[in-house]
């Protein structure tokens, strides 16, 4: 059996392949040996008539996963692991025992570590909140509920729950800026929105060493500003510079410079993460932590070009930003570019990029726009493909619920031949069920559950691409908005890490997409307790197989 394992410092995907068929296979335990001590991977869904206790979780050796991929949410930071997994074969379900001669060998080990190529780490938060998780830790029934008591959950610092939703992404921020604040350090900072009491506070701590340009968010009429409360509460207590473009165009970046003892440019956070209690809690957000002097500097002169453009986007700024800045980054290299440019000079470069993709593209996105964007450049390369050559291609589509059609059109792998392909929808569980709770879809204030902006092309390949920042993948972000977009090739360790990232958030609102698309008596009730439930994966040529094979290389 083949096994592979992919991680993001924090969450580990784990993919395995057996030989072919195996008769009377009830699905799979995964085994993990944490730091040298074995355990049994737990999971949360039993067989169709099994009766359980609200949240119950058994041992995989009792409840088999009956799939070939898993994500392992158990593991943390730090922790070192690997993984075996073990076919359970039986006549049923109450006489199942481990295959030993179908099972895996134990992977090579891995240590979960946010620098995953060298100066480069990819960070991320843990704010899915349509998760049975949070419908359980947050205690109560009920979306009005459950929204009130997370509204307080992620305005209350220090709350646990606030900080297990915040991740990785939020314990790296917060000790970037600490330490960075007890060393004296200065930082430059392009906010698009800023409402978290704990990073305002942060800001605090520098003084006037904090150089922050604060944009008015996404408002509908001249003069207004979503920012209001943090610009009057920072207002004499950091260099703080005001850029209100909106609604005319978004001041859309949430980038940070941090810089050294000799007050020079050295490091750059970026990503999908705005420096709001939703961004940190409630959806789904990337950063990426950028360790390159070069780069650092060219973050710093676009801070002080936009300062220097108060709220308007001259020409000069214009054609500044169509110039191509390339960086090697260790081994890497980057290519970075700021918007808005002229004749779509961003969209350009990466759709070439896309077009040349091998073997697969995933990504996460926000509300891209209908025409002209790069998901349209995915969806049209997956119509190209010829059977035999086609891409593996899996995404999370984050789209405004005030639009009355989808402002794209999505289709899957049973509606097109020459493509594996697979857009969902965030999506929560609406209706309790044997194993289930309802879920809080999202805050009532924010409707975003996936806000990352990701492009990840042939992540398993020998020349990975990941492209990411604050852009939204469109035409307005290219030719409009202030953005940055930076695109890193050469780095398996960080694609690796995007990849994680996708595929966690994809199968949590996979199995939920479809739900929302089945009559109820169809929908999926428990494990199969017979090995039938093989034959949807193995056929022959089939997206099931083809994405198997994917992931453990062949």
């Amino acid at each position: 059996m083949l096994v592979r394992v992919y991680h993001n410092g924090d969450d580990v995907f784990v993919a395995w392949k057996p030989d072919g068929f195996i008769p009377n296979c009830r699905g799979f335990a995964l085994l993990r040996r944490r730091n040298g001590i074995e355990e049994v991977v737990s999971t949360w869904v039993g067989f169709e008539d099994d009766t359980t206790t609200d949240g119950e979780r058994r041992a995989s050796t009792n409840w088999p996963i009956q799939k070939y991929q898993w994500t392992d949410y158990m593991a943390n930071p730090g922790n070192t692991l690997a993984y075996r997994v073990l076919p359970m074969i039986g006549p049923d379900k109450q006489n199942l025992r481990p295959d030993p001669a179908t099972a895996s060998d134990w992977t090579p080990e891995v240590t979960l570590s946010h620098e995953e190529s060298p100066h480069l780490e990819g960070l991320f938060n843990r704010g899915i909140v349509a998760a049975q998780w949070v419908s359980r830790r947050l205690g109560v029934s009920g979306h009005k509920l459950q929204n009130a008591k997370l509204e307080q959950v992620i305005a209350t610092v220090g709350d646990p729950l606030r900080e297990y939703l915040a991740g990785p992404l939020g314990t790296r921020l917060f000790g970037l800026l600490a330490d960075a604040a007890s060393q004296q350090r200065h930082l430059y900072a392009a906010l698009f929105e800023l409402d978290d009491p704990q990073l305002i506070a942060a800001l605090t701590t520098f003084g006037q060493r904090a150089h922050v340009l604060l944009a008015n968010g996404s408002v509908k009429k001249k003069g207004q500003d979503e920012n209001i409360e943090a610009r009057d509460t920072l207002r004499d207590k950091i260099d703080l510079h005001d850029r209100m473009c909106a609604p005319r165009a978004l001041g859309h970046n949430k980038f940070l410079v941090l810089c050294d003892a000799n007050d020079k440019p050295r490091w750059v956070w970026t990503g999908s993460q705005n420096w709001t209690m939703t961004g940190l809690c409630t959806q789904a957000n990337n950063s990426i932590l950028l360790d390159d002097p070069d780069l650092a500097a060219d973050y710093q002169r676009h801070w002080q070009l936009l300062v220097d453009a108060g709220d308007a986007t001259p020409a000069s700024l214009r054609d500044d930003n169509t110039q191509t800045r390339d960086h090697a980054i260790g081994p890497a290299n980057s290519r970075l570019w700021f918007t808005p440019t002229r004749d779509q000079a961003d969209l350009a470069d990466a759709r070439q990029l896309i077009n040349q993709a091998e073997r697969a593209v995933l990504f996460l996105m926000f509300n891209p726009g209908p025409t002209g964007t790069l998901l349209n450049t995915i969806l049209d390369l997956s119509h190209a493909q010829h059977p035999g050559s086609r891409l593996y291609i899996r995404g999370v589509l984050n789209q405004d619920p005030s639009t009355h059609a989808h402002p794209v059109h999505l289709f899957d792998h049973d509606t097109v031949d020459q493509a594996d392909f697979d857009v969902v929808l965030p999506a929560a569980i609406d209706t309790a069920t044997a194993y289930f709770r309802e879920e809080l879809k999202k805050l009532d204030r924010a409707f975003a559950m996936v806000h990352s902006k990701v492009i990840l092309i042939d992540p398993l390949g020998p020349d990975p691409v990941v492209i990411t920042g604050s852009h939204n993948l469109g035409p307005k972000a290219s030719g409009t908005n202030d953005e940055n977009l930076i695109i890193i090739r050469g780095a398996p360790g960080l694609a690796a890490a995007y990849a994680t990232n996708i595929m966690a958030v994809y199968n949590q609102y996979r199995w939920r997409f479809r739900l929302h698309l089945q009559p109820p008596d169809k929908r999926w009730k428990g494990l199969t307790d017979s090995d039938t439930w093989q034959n949807w994966y193995l056929q022959p040529d089939s997206p099931r197989l083809h994405e198997i094979n994917f992931w453990v290389g062949q």
